[in-house]
């Protein structure tokens, strides 16, 4: 058979289009499943962020963090600002040193977080700073 044989539908580019194809067929489920997990943890690791900068403010104004164990619909006041948990999520707050409370999260899926202990060094960021409009400043 010479290539003359060959079908005028099976070319090179033909070829690439149904690979390029067939791997988007292949990823979608993929990329599916993982925007679900993202979706579906963002409100623990918000929590998980807001619950760590909370701990660091309590260790600047007190020298202490202060340990947790908040299930959906239970909250508390830590440094001055009450706290509540979103929906499924479990925020527990262990301080082994006064000054360096970890923070681990978990949702109703299953999912846990990592440890995330305070350092003093390298102080968490405000997860929801305030925000300074220019204009109304006067300058």
């Amino acid at each position: 058979m010479t290539s003359t044989d060959r079908p005028r539908w099976a070319t090179s580019t033909n070829a690439v289009v149904l690979g390029v194809v067939a791997a988007f067929v292949v990823a979608t489920p993929v990329v599916l499943e993982l925007d679900w997990r993202i979706d579906r943890t963002r409100p623990m690791y918000d929590d998980r962020d807001q619950m760590e900068w909370l701990q660091y403010q309590s260790v600047v104004t007190t020298g202490q963090g202060q340990a947790l164990d908040l299930r959906d619909g239970e909250s508390a006041v830590v440094a001055g600002e009450e706290f509540t948990p979103s929906a499924g999520v479990v925020v527990e707050v262990v301080v082994e040193d006064a000054d360096r409370p970890c923070v681990r999260v978990g949702n109703d899926h299953g999912d846990v977080s990592e440890w995330a202990c305070l350092d003093l060094d390298d102080p968490p960021v405000d997860p929801d700073p305030e925000v300074v409009d220019p204009a109304a400043s006067g300058s």
